[in-house]
């Protein structure tokens, strides 16, 4: 029997399809990004249930991408806090 005639699991023909419960992973979490974006709106900010961190990306014309990221919510809000007054010390984006 080749790979291509062996039966497919739940994909062969004649078996039903099985059911899948989609899960959300870190609902509080995500929320709190889009508190936080709301917040920062000159900043996109997401929260990556994969890496299990915040990111927040410039979301006005910089040469390069601009990303700060952190474990938490608000070692996040420290950042921005931070990368903000910077700009404002340095005479803003350019």
């Amino acid at each position: 029997m080749t790979r291509d005639q062996r039966p497919r699991g739940r994909h062969r023909d004649g078996t039903e399809p099985g059911v899948f419960l989609r899960r959300a992973w870190d609902l509080d979490k995500r929320a709190e990004a889009r508190r936080m974006a709301a917040q920062w709106p000159d900043w996109t900010v997401l929260y990556g249930p994969g890496s299990r961190r915040f990111y927040a990306m410039a979301a006005w014309p910089v040469p390069e991408p601009l990303i700060l990221e952190a474990s938490t919510a608000v070692d996040l809000d420290a950042l921005l806090r931070q990368e903000t007054l910077a700009l404002v010390r340095d005479g803003g984006p350019s």
